[in-house]
């Protein structure tokens, strides 16, 4: 009966949603003995029936609230799936929350006095120090003893100061004065003391380290570099430098590229770690990154070969570094690179409201502002009152509070003008890089449009191109280390779960060492099918794929208000009729992750936005593979001068689930030049051609259909286009006073690329 009772208990806490109070009075306050045993037990009560929304962090605080409640066995098993969802290798998962991990064993076998304590501390922290080979741990292992002695102390002592009048507490305090406590365990003076001695004898004995080298400029700028050399290496070695803007683990960095048999060298971007000067994205590096290498090439450990690697910031400034090739410079692998003024800050004309968070983010500290970025709270209330009241585009920054210069630059070149061809190649540029280079993307990169633009660009331009295409079912996290065996829902091809940070390394290995090229490379374009489990490798991009499909799009809609993909072009001419109310901010949303990422990759439902019309094809007949662009040519008829499109593509499989294969947004009035806006007819007819596309390969089984949802952007995560043809950055609800008015002629057509 007690255990009866006890279980209702607990089922009535979770039904409540802990939305009760829990009592908690204020003599538990008394003295630290008694603090700590109340504690102990309010943790206890709170794991009963602990609820969290979000996985991850539901995962992590659960794993903390047992160290606060003494039940330091119980601890791993949440940390692990906590690693999970961050994709780490199962082989170190004890990696994350090491500091925790470390004091929970220790706490499991130590009699209770310091010299023991150290002793088994000692030991467990060097069991699992010693399973880190790479970057990825190791970041996590500097994460766990970045505190300062007494920092976790003073947390826990000022919650407790904000909580000691009262007699009960909500659920949220709970939670957080459990885990202030936990931490403050954690990373006590001894703890952290022992474990940042370790770190330091074990970096001392491995490896020679030079730290925050100063590198002057030619123009008086400053460049902060580090340098890491595995001490057995007594000779001149190739050098693989990472040029970086998001600094602060660049030891560890170094250390991820000596252990792979080179000399580490990390070049911060200017104005970022010891650099004096000013943090202007983007701006310097093309002339900066010259200078940096020229140095390198000249030092003692430098045998005068030079690899770059790195992902989407670090995959732009390798671009950039090839704008003034260096000799010494041999190769490049640009990993998900961000396309300054093609994808980021804007993408095809439209500026997406992220690229004020990130400004924030790289700009705030000399490293990177992880506390600050990280507040989806602040961000997402911003981004929503910034939407909700219609306010201009450029207002953004002075409604944060935190006017940005950068972010005012930015918004004055709303095109592909000088401001950004003066970061990367252009043209001849291209013609003149004649290193090999290994572009790394995925199917779901944000950064995709940023890296094929330089891939094409350069094979454009240079027809004797070295460049090899890696490209899968990853996203911009995945395409730049160890893809997740699950995506948004979606479990990926056996095939496909390869260790991108091998490949990039057995890469450096061919063209600096004289290696074989790595196994995955079998031909210049290499990319994986999904839902066949296959690599395919081709010699250029037009091979993948041999055929096309082109569906009209029907204007007669069924009872369901779905429209018809048309494998042939109506014989009479028609058209869909749509009104848009800009100043209907009803439909306020925001996306988990990252602002163009689809929150699932299959679904079982598929409600799409009122702004959006719904098309849907015929069940396919057999097995067909869609590889490559698709492309869209719009005709239509609209009332302003301009407006930015949405085309959503999705498959529904025959058990009627929907598979999300991307998404592409593209303002018209940079539809057919990037770099010049040509407006629209209002009341006449105008085709607006959607070509800088994603990329996808998917192998559509028999009786799938294919769903296009098309429509016009009207996303607090993207600037607002009112249509005035005014600079879209100044326009503001007072432009809504007409409604868009869009005709959608049954002349325009999808076409897809089919590989047979």
């Amino acid at each position: 009966m007690k255990q009866y009772i006890l279980l209702l208990c607990c089922l009535l806490f979770v039904m409540a949603g802990f939305s009760q109070k829990l009592f908690f009075p204020r003599t538990n306050y008394a003295d630290s003995i008694t603090l700590e045993k109340s504690i102990r037990s309010l943790s206890k009560e709170v794991i009963a029936g602990y609820q969290e929304g979000d996985s991850s962090t539901y995962t992590k605080n659960l794993g903390y609230l047992f160290i606060a409640a003494k039940e330091y066995d119980k601890a791993d098993e949440p940390f692990n799936k906590y690693a999970a969802l961050k994709q780490v290798p199962d082989s170190t998962y004890d990696i994350i929350e090491m500091a925790a991990r470390v004091y929970c064993q220790t706490m499991m076998e130590t009699p209770f006095h310091e010299g023991t304590f150290e002793q088994i501390y000692r030991q467990k922290f060097t069991a699992i120090y010693s399973k880190c080979k790479d970057l990825f741990p190791r970041l996590y292992v500097d994460k766990s003893y970045t505190a300062y002695p007494g920092e976790y102390d003073i947390e826990f002592k000022d919650m407790v100061k904000g909580l000691r009048n009262k007699d009960s507490l909500n659920i949220n305090n709970a939670v957080n004065l459990c885990i202030a406590y936990a931490r403050k365990l954690v990373y006590a003076e001894t703890p952290l003391r022992i474990g940042k001695s370790i770190l330091d004898t074990l970096e001392e004995s491995n490896y020679t380290i030079q730290k925050n080298v100063l590198l002057r400029m030619p123009d008086g700028g400053h460049i902060n570099i580090t340098i890491v050399r595995d001490k057995k290496m007594l000779t001149a070695q190739p050098v693989v430098m990472k040029y970086n803007i998001y600094s602060g683990f660049d030891i560890y960095t170094g250390m991820t590229i000596a252990n792979n048999g080179f000399v580490g060298v990390v070049a911060d971007t200017r104005g970022k770690t010891l650099s004096p000067d000013a943090v202007e994205p983007l701006e310097h590096d093309a002339d900066d990154a010259y200078y940096i290498i020229d140095w390198i090439s000249k030092q003692p450990w430098c045998n005068g070969k030079i690899g770059m690697y790195g992902g989407s910031y670090l995959g732009f400034s390798q671009w950039a570094s090839v704008k003034h090739l260096h000799a010494a410079l041999k190769t490049i692998v640009p990993q998900v690179a961000v396309g300054a003024g093609i994808d980021f800050p804007m993408q095809n004309g439209i500026f997406m409201i992220y690229s004020l968070r990130w400004l924030h983010y790289v700009m705030d500290t000399k490293f990177a502002d992880d506390d600050g970025f990280g507040d989806d709270k602040k961000w997402d209330s911003l981004f929503g009152n910034w939407y909700k009241n219609g306010n201009s585009f450029r207002s953004l920054d002075s409604l944060e509070g935190r006017p940005n210069y950068i972010f005012q630059r930015w918004l004055k070149h709303p095109g592909y003008d000088s401001y950004w061809q003066n970061m990367t190649p252009q043209k001849q540029e291209f013609a003149k890089i004649n290193i090999p280079i290994l572009t790394v993307t995925g199917y779901w990169d944000d950064d995709q449009l940023g890296a094929m633009y330089y891939y094409k660009q350069h094979n454009l331009w240079n027809k004797k191109a070295n460049d090899y295409l890696l490209m899968g079912p990853y996203d911009h996290g995945g395409s730049q280390g160890r893809p997740s065996k699950t995506l948004e829902g979606y479990t990926i091809d056996s095939v496909a779960a390869i260790s991108i940070s091998k490949i990039v390394f057995q890469w450096m290995d061919h063209v600096l060492k004289d290696s074989s090229r790595p196994a995955i490379l079998k031909d210049r374009v290499n990319f994986e099918v999904m839902g066949k489990n296959e690599w395919l490798h081709v010699s250029s991009l037009d091979k993948m794929h041999n055929d096309s499909l082109v569906f009209y799009l029907g204007n007669v809609a069924g009872s369901d208000q779905r429209y018809p993909l048309l494998k042939n072009k109506p014989d009479l001419s028609g058209g869909i009729e749509q009104t848009v109310d800009f100043k209907d901010r009803t439909d306020l949303r925001f996306k988990e992750g990252d602002i163009d990422a689809f929150e699932k990759l299959i679904d079982s439902v598929l409600i799409p936005e009122k702004d959006k019309l719904f098309f849907i094809s015929d069940p396919v007949e057999k097995p067909m593979i869609i590889s490559g662009q698709v492309k869209a040519s719009i005709k239509a008829s609209i009332n302003k001068k301009d407006v930015d499109l949405i085309m959503d593509l999705y498959e529904q499989t025959p058990d009627g689930k929907f598979f999300a294969l991307n998404e592409n947004i593209q303002r018209a009035s940079y539809a057919n030049n990037r770099g010049q806006r040509q407006l629209l007819h209002p009341g006449g007819s105008d085709t607006i051609n959607m070509t800088n596309t994603f990329i996808t390969c998917r192998q559509l089984q028999t009786g799938s259909r294919i769903i296009a949802l098309i429509g016009v952007n009207k996303s607090p995560e993207w600037q607002i286009n009112y249509g005035t043809g005014k600079e879209v950055s100044d326009e503001t609800m007072k432009d809504a006073e007409i409604p868009l008015k869009i005709k959608w002629f049954n002349s325009s057509y999808i076409e897809f690329p089919i590989l047979k």
